[in-house]
This record gives structure tokens, C-alpha cells and sequence, in this order.
């Protein structure tokens, strides 16, 4: 069972709320669609060498995401997602890797920046177990 920041792992992402597609500066829309979506891990963030963020393209899911890149922040306290395979995590999706803005802490929505528009803010959980794995390093509670 790959960790979430293992390097070349696919890790599935489901939205828990609404996202968000920024058009403009000053214009964006929210969407209710709760779809998953995946990518492939191809680098890692980390802040004083804490995991802060993984990034990789997106692999599937719905024809918005198409020839986009993911990068998914760590959202739940005591998360380390070098050992764990699910947790939650926001999310920036455009055309280029997010990269952090010192001007805020990391979890803050504007801890992070993307070049170019359109691009997609949300939040959701995050999970690189195939269909058969049992949870086992888990930073959220499993609720059924």
C-alpha cells in the first residue's frame, strides 16, 4: 500500500464540498459536483522538511480537469503523509504546480498561489489504497 507522497503513486481525490473555478481576478463560479478525480505523484512541497503539499497530473475524472496538474495540500492535523493513505486535503488545479505564499500559513486559502487562469479551488479527501486495501495509516476517521 503506497503513502500518499510516494513518488509515481496514483492517489484518488473526491471533493467534499462545492469547487470553485476561478475565470478572473474578480469573477469566479462554484459547482456542485462531488466527482472524484486522480492524479499521478510527481513531486512533493515540503516547509522546514514537513510534507506540505503533493503535485502530480491529473489521470482521470471529469473532461474539466483534462491535461490540468493537482496540487493537493495536507488539511488534517498530525497528517504525514509519507506513511499515510488517506487523509484530507484542499486542492489548486490549473496549468501549473500551486507554489506557497509565505504571506500565509499554508493551510490559509491564500497560503498558496497558481499562475495562470482559469483555475479550480477545493477541498476533499485523498486516498491511495487500490479497491482492496484495507485502511491502515489513515489521518482521517473512517465513517461509513
Amino acid at each position: 500500500m503506497p503513502a500518499i507522497a510516494t513518488i509515481g503513486t496514483e492517489v484518488m481525490v473526491t471533493p467534499g464540498a462545492d469547487i470553485q473555478i476561478v475565470l478572473r481576478p474578480d469573477q469566479s463560479k462554484f459547482i456542485d459536483d462531488r466527482s472524484p478525480f486522480s492524479i499521478r505523484v510527481d513531486g512533493i512541497l515540503e516547509d522546514d522538511g514537513t510534507i506540505i503539499a503533493i503535485y502530480g497530473d491529473i489521470i482521470s475524472g471529469h473532461a474539466r480537469y483534462r491535461e490540468q496538474i493537482a496540487t493537493l495540500f495536507v488539511r488534517v492535523d498530525n497528517a504525514d503523509w509519507r506513511i499515510d493513505s488517506r487523509s484530507g486535503s484542499s486542492f489548486k488545479i490549473g496549468q501549473n504546480i500551486a507554489n506557497r505564499n509565505a504571506k500565509h500559513h499554508f493551510l490559509h486559502p491564500e497560503g498558496s498561489n497558481i499562475d495562470g487562469l482559469p483555475f479550480i479551488i477545493g477541498y476533499g479527501s485523498v486516498d491511495s489504497r487500490s479497491e482492496d486495501e484495507v485502511d491502515v495509516n489513515c489521518a482521517i476517521e473512517y465513517q461509513d
